[in-house]
């Protein structure tokens, strides 16, 4: 006998949303490394549950170079011009300084 479909919505029981986010979390984690090892893809997935408590996982062995990554990617869409280095970047960084620090704080 196969699976039921589940309805997409909020689970109101405290518990059975306790037990559902460790089963699900797990599962992504374990999608996570497959796509990872299939694929040779830089993953990193970062979760907040409710209470706040932080879950993560990077399949480089750095997750603040892949967050480094993501960002510089980022910020180059929105400047228009992928992977090039521009002069603007000398001017971001005192923020992005702090925000190094921050980042290092955290970990």
């Amino acid at each position: 006998m196969g699976r039921g479909r589940v309805e997409m919505k909020r689970i109101e029981n405290k518990i059975s949303r306790q037990v559902t986010f460790s089963k699900r979390r797990s599962g992504l984690w374990k999608k996570a490394n497959e796509i990872s090892l299939l694929c040779d893809a830089d993953v990193a997935l970062i979760v907040f549950s409710t209470s706040g408590k932080l879950f993560h996982y990077c399949s480089h062995p750095s997750m603040g170079r892949l967050v480094e990554r993501y960002e510089q990617h980022t910020y180059s869409q929105k400047i228009g011009a992928p992977n090039e280095p521009k002069e603007d970047l000398l001017l971001d960084h005192p923020k992005l300084g702090h925000h190094l620090q921050y980042l290092h704080r955290t970990m």
